[in-house]
């Protein structure tokens, strides 16, 4: 499953989704909105890209993760655009399998191709003024790993 959206990701459904009977390993990734960056105070951001064309980037990388790890039995990506306050998650990622190694690695795998690949751009908005439309893989990274 690979889906845009503009409301709140729902994570506890997504992680109902990635159990699999045959996987002993089910990771997930959080790209969450923190309050600060390079000592500014972030007070919320924005992700935009064109939708079909991010969804369509978003499948060749997943597609990539499961020929390179074929024991990946699923995996799933979920990336909200839109503006965004602190401590939302802005992409949801979950890889199963049937043990860790070969999760964690297509896990790392995923969220640095889509970073360095599609074309998302991201804004961040301070207290005291916001940042110019970036590449994520501009100097951001919003993001906390769930092992």
């Amino acid at each position: 499953m690979i889906e845009i959206m503009r409301d709140p990701i729902d994570v506890n459904a997504m992680n109902a989704r990635a159990e699999h009977p045959e996987c002993g390993a089910v990771l997930t990734f959080s790209g969450t909105v923190r309050n600060h960056h390079l000592g500014r105070k972030v007070v919320k951001l924005a992700y935009e890209a064109y939708d079909g064309m991010a969804k369509s980037e978003m499948e060749k990388v997943v597609a990539a993760a499961l020929e390179q790890w074929p024991d990946v039995r699923k995996v799933q990506v979920v990336h909200r655009f839109g503006e965004m306050p602190v401590g939302a998650s802005s992409i949801y990622i979950t890889v199963s399998s049937p043990h860790r190694p070969a999760g964690f690695a297509a896990l790392r795998f995923v969220i640095d191709q889509i970073k360095r690949d599609v074309p998302i751009w991201k804004k961040e908005f301070y207290e005291d003024g916001e940042s110019d439309w970036l590449h994520p893989d501009e100097g951001c990274c919003h993001t906390h790993l769930h092992l």
